[in-house]
């Protein structure tokens, strides 16, 4: 009977760098894509940003960060539009978000 190991067979005369390749090809497996949103769905997202910002709401962002998609709760307290970023105040900081990372944004509400 024929005993096959599979690829533990090849990995001794594969070089180092090529395992480290076949390493990170195997952790892109599990990135999150990037999507491209539609118009209604950015102007959506900056009138839920707008509607936080003048009612001084909590803001839910989803972004687009490092291939993952993260949450980040805080409140808006200003733009640059030169810059194209919004500043979130969070309970730790106050942190730089640009626009492109942001996927989706929703109001908190009190009971949440």
């Amino acid at each position: 009977m024929l005993r096959d190991r599979g690829n533990m067979k090849w990995t001794a005369m594969m070089l180092p760098e090529h395992l480290v390749k076949i390493r990170e090809w195997k952790q892109e497996q599990f990135y999150d894509k990037k999507r491209e949103l539609t118009e209604w769905e950015l102007e959506e997202i900056e009138q839920t940003i707008q509607r936080a910002y003048k009612m001084q709401k909590l803001v839910r962002l989803t972004l687009w960060d490092q291939n993952k998609l993260r949450d980040e709760v805080g409140m808006v307290t200003g733009t640059n539009a030169y810059k194209k970023q919004l500043l979130l105040d969070t309970d730790l900081s106050v942190k730089r978000i640009t626009f492109d990372q942001i996927q989706k944004a929703s109001i908190v509400d009190g009971d949440d």
